[in-house]
């Protein structure tokens, strides 16, 4: 079994850190915050055992309802599609995605 785990939408990568420290090998993908884009990304198909990320949250969040109500929308869309769109292109054997409870579910 493969311990490559890709990490998308990785920020400062807590989550692909505690997989290294259970001893995987996390390659992390574009991410906003270093200046890269998910939307141009495109893995290779089975090289990784499984894909971990956390999507924007913020058009999930209660709080979004807040930032409607006066009049502005969440600085990020809904990035489900492009989660659902790299685990369709990696093909990992299973994915883990950390995000609130009121986000679509994974259709894969």
């Amino acid at each position: 079994m493969t311990h490559l785990v890709l990490s998308i939408f990785p920020g400062i990568d807590l989550l692909g850190r505690a997989f290294e420290e259970a001893g995987f090998c996390v390659v992390r993908g574009p991410d906003v915050l270093w200046g890269g884009d998910i939307r141009s990304f495109h893995p290779p198909a089975n090289v990784f055992a499984g894909v971990i990320g956390g999507d924007p949250c913020q058009s999930h969040s209660l709080l979004a309802h807040l930032v409607r109500a006066n009049g502005h929308e969440p600085r990020f869309p809904d990035m489900t599609p492009e989660f659902e769109r790299v685990i369709d292109e990696a093909q990992p054997a299973w994915f883990l995605r950390e995000n609130v409870r009121q986000a679509p579910d994974i259709i894969v």
